[in-house]
């Protein structure tokens, strides 16, 4: 009779240890995805002939490490348009621009999002407008960004680069399996004793 109680509590501690671990992994999956551009002005594709900034506007607060904020306009010449550095405020980067004559620009950024990692894109636009500047070319930020191109878009599901609540979630869940595993093994002892 001990012994079909002491399988039953093993049991049910087994269950009990697999279902954190399902809640545990689980929410480290949800956690670790990155943040997303949700929108952005001039959207991509647009035709617009009225433009003094650029605005992204992203799924949540971004971090706002030294320099890995990046937005930049570039025009059909290959010129730099953007006439500041990207300005952070929760989740929008914001920069001025004064582009250069009419044709094809685009814009190209690079957040950190609220996770620690890069994400980034590149959004056409078409400029109808008048001529405000001839550009430069470098980006004004070029010296806090490094060669001042945005880098490609990053895969959400990284797996070089595993965050330190990942690595938290793997040695916490191998400790409750391993502590499962000697209780499991101190009830059978007892029940075989008995």
């Amino acid at each position: 009779m001990r012994s079909r109680t002491a399988l039953r509590r093993a049991l049910a501690g087994a269950a009990v240890i697999a279902a954190a671990m399902t809640a545990a992994f689980g929410g480290a999956t949800a956690a670790s995805a990155h943040d997303s551009l949700v929108s952005s002005s001039p959207a991509e594709g647009d035709s617009v002939s009225s433009l003094s900034e650029v605005t992204l506007d992203f799924s949540a607060n971004l971090l706002g490490a030294d320099g890995g904020n990046l937005v930049i306009v570039v025009g059909p010449d290959g010129r730099h348009y953007e006439s500041e550095c990207a300005a952070l405020a929760g989740p929008t980067l914001t920069t001025a621009v004064a582009l250069g004559a009419p044709g094809d620009y685009q814009v190209e950024w690079r957040a950190v999002s609220s996770d620690g990692h890069p994400v980034s894109g590149v959004i056409p636009f078409t400029w109808t407008g008048e001529s405000a500047s001839d550009g430069s070319e470098q980006s004004p930020c070029a010296a806090a960004v490094g060669a001042g191109e945005a880098a490609p878009e990053t895969d959400a599901a990284s797996p070089a680069g595993m965050s330190g609540l990942t690595i938290g979630l793997l040695a916490g869940g191998g400790a409750v399996v391993v502590v499962g595993i000697l209780i499991v093994i101190i009830l059978r002892t007892r029940s075989r004793e008995d």
